[in-house]
């Protein structure tokens, strides 16, 4: 994954110093640095039309394992406990385009469009390997016998995005700030479950079914992304 971005972030970069020798000398460009609900990333954008019109590229990296350390301990009322499994990690990569309705003002109209891939999964198991398993204060088990699960949440890798925001990609002076905020379209979720044991009796395929239609309405990712802006030319 690491690889996947370096080369991404290299061959944007790459094309956008291709960009920057063409552009005509009224226009400007920066580089930015990013941190947001995607993660941290970088990002180069283009001003279109002075003043209202920038196009922006960027890539945004997440691992949720960065931030916290698996397994998570989760007590059981009355039992033992259960050790919870995160894994959370994204790539992002987007086009976007800011219009500033208002030629004097930071203010924002933006509309895009992005890839992104990744994994979103929980795993379950219990914390007692070997022996006898407390499910509750009067139900004991084998502990093999409680197996384990793993939840895997997916959505499109296409994702088209909305949203406003202050600030310019390409500030006046040399160093600006900006703020995104809007939400990415991925469509509803699409549950897996793989589990063993007892809970693979108790998380039947009809349970799945009701918790993916339940979670149908869920198509929309938010985003809030804040921006370092360094302009590389006048």
């Amino acid at each position: 994954m690491k690889k996947k971005i370096l080369t991404i972030v290299c061959f944007f970069l790459y094309n956008f110093a291709l960009l920057a020798q063409e552009a005509k000398p009224l226009l400007g460009h920066s580089i930015n640095l990013q941190l947001g609900s995607f993660g941290y990333g970088i990002g180069l954008a283009q001003q279109l039309k002075p003043e209202g019109l920038n196009v922006r590229l960027s890539v945004d990296y997440l691992d949720v394992n960065s931030f916290i350390t698996p397994p998570l301990k989760v007590k059981i009322s009355g039992g033992d406990d259960v050790l919870i499994n995160p894994k959370v990690n994204s790539l992002l990569i987007g086009a976007k385009v800011d219009f500033h309705p208002f030629k004097t003002k930071s203010f924002k109209l933006v509309g895009g469009l992005s890839y992104g891939s990744g994994d979103f999964s929980v795993g379950i198991e219990p914390s007692v390997k070997t022996g006898r398993f407390k499910l509750t204060k009067d139900v004991e088990l084998d502990a093999e016998d409680f197996g384990i699960a793993k939840l895997i949440v997916a959505g499109e890798n296409i994702r088209p995005y909305l949203g406003l925001g202050f600030g310019r990609a390409v500030p006046k002076g040399r160093i600006g700030f900006s703020l995104d905020l809007g939400a990415y379209y991925s469509g509803s979720p699409k549950l897996t479950v793989d589990r063993t044991g007892l809970i693979k009796s108790i998380l039947t395929n009809q349970n799945i079914a009701d918790i993916e239609k339940n979670v149908s309405g869920y198509s929309f990712l938010p985003n809030l992304t804040f921006s370092l802006t360094y302009k590389i030319s006048k």
